[in-house]
């Protein structure tokens, strides 16, 4: 019973331990997504680049995408120094698993041998991920942010024969063994943070939930592993709520012509005229968090516009009534005195100029991400060929390719050509991608807005 207790102690500790050093990103600091096809062609990091982008528009933090399809804590090891180290980054949030569990060894009734195939991914698992942070810890000693993977959806009902039941099972145990890793370290390590951002947990309870009502229902898609834009903006509000990543984009009250309150932003010019009708320059210095439409289903089930997108603007003393505001000319809504008085958030309200500048700015990072999964598309090429020949050799290549691959029509075998004939030109789209991260900050810049409230009955 004591063992039983102290152990549990111990695992409270390194549990507030690895929470309390959660903190958001810092203005000159360099982020990396190390992980499989989740992060190479996914989202949620990028849904991470918007927030950042717009909640801190001063800051100049860099984010960029290690992700390969297909990969594993095992395979990761033999990129690591052309798709990380040469990046030399300050924070590593790396996401394995999916590729490493053994998806095909699970079944209704596995064989003696699935089931040990399962036991020796969890073991090959858990050494490769230990060799992996050890190699970053020598190369690097970053700030580590563990993420525990997504799930598979073995669970949901859908039209494909495509599932392992048992599977996500098995993801929880390599949870766990994140967790385990993560705490292990943040024990040893005298400087800097390691955190974990758990999506696998909260994910599967989220998906059984809904399941309840609708069994066809997934927080990731139809092939059961890679989540679709909700999946992602999930996973997105768990990393930045483990950071503490403040829900105020602004907050302002009025009271008459008196400034009660401006957080994040600056109201000057503040007038009331004799018909009651209150004028206002407000210089917020964030906009809203750009939300993809795509995504919204989820909005409904998540507090999600609670946690992370609270753009409050509130003005007491009116008399009772409705009111209409407007901003830079543009009604965006009628409200009465008690709403106005509590204060209205106006994050989500599309006809605001911050709402469609920061949609604005959600857009420049799609294209950014579009560019950028181009050149994880020759990443994930280089990673497949290295097994078998040199991939800067290019004659090489395609004397292999047209030996062993040509007739071949699978993922990276089809890539192959594509990869031969634009890697020598890959420069342009690194320029592309350094003139799109460019043009999204300049775009996320706030503006100062005339605000009115008019009494309208």
């Amino acid at each position: 019973m004591k063992r039983f207790l102290f152990s549990l102690l111990f695992f409270l500790f390194l549990a507030f331990t690895l929470s309390a050093s959660a903190e958001v990103f810092k203005d000159g600091q360099k982020v990396c997504f190390y992980g499989d096809s989740i992060t190479h062609g996914g989202r949620f990091h990028y849904m991470i680049c918007d927030y950042y982008v717009t909640r801190f528009p001063a800051a100049n933090i860099q984010f960029f995408n290690a992700g390969v399809a297909g990969d594993t804590a095992g395979g990761a090891m033999t990129r690591i120094e052309e798709d990380v180290f040469s990046q030399n980054p300050d924070v590593v949030a790396l996401m394995f698993g999916m590729n490493d569990v053994g998806r095909g060894n699970y079944a209704e009734n596995p064989s003696e041998g699935q089931l040990q195939g399962q036991k020796r991914a969890i073991e090959n698992y858990e050494r490769n991920l230990e060799k992996l942070t050890g190699m970053l810890q020598e190369k690097l000693d970053p700030r580590f942010i563990f993420i525990t993977p997504s799930i598979f959806d073995h669970t949901g009902i859908n039209d494909r024969n495509n599932n392992n039941p048992g599977c996500n099972d098995g993801l929880g145990i390599l949870a766990e063994i994140v967790k385990k890793q993560a705490a292990e370290i943040a024990a040893k390590k005298a400087e800097g943070t390691v955190e974990v951002v758990d999506f696998h947990a909260p994910m599967t309870a989220f998906n059984a939930k809904m399941q309840k009502n609708d069994p066809r229902y997934t927080i990731v898609g139809p092939d059961r592993v890679h989540p679709g834009a909700p999946g992602h903006l999930m996973m997105a509000w768990l990393f930045l709520k483990e950071q503490g990543a403040p829900a105020v984009v602004s907050d302002v009250v009025l009271d008459g012509a008196a400034v009660v309150k401006a957080e994040n932003a600056e109201v000057t010019n503040v007038k009331k005229a004799e018909d009651g009708t209150l004028t206002a320059t407000v210089l917020e210095k964030a906009l809203p968090f750009p939300i993809d439409p795509a995504a919204y289903p989820v909005l409904e089930e998540l507090p999600i516009v609670q946690d992370l997108n609270q753009e409050l603007f509130a003005v007491k003393g009116l008399e009772a009534g409705e009111y209409e505001l407007k901003i830079d000319g543009q009604a965006v809504g009628t409200f009465t005195a008690e709403e106005l008085a509590s204060g209205v958030n106006l994050a989500m309200n599309e006809k605001t100029p911050q709402f469609q500048q920061a949609q604005e700015v959600r857009k420049i990072g799609d294209q950014r991400r579009s560019e950028e999964v181009i050149l994880r598309n020759y990443a994930a090429v280089r990673w497949y060929l290295r097994r078998w020949v040199n991939p800067d050799d290019l004659d090489a290549v395609l004397k292999y390719y047209d030996e062993k691959l040509s007739t071949s029509t699978g993922y990276f075998e089809t890539k192959v050509p594509g990869y031969i004939q634009n890697w020598p030109t890959r420069g342009e789209t690194q320029q592309k991608v350094a003139e799109l991260t460019a043009e999204m900050k300049k775009a996320a810049q706030p503006k100062a807005h005339e605000y009115e409230i008019k009494r309208v009955k």
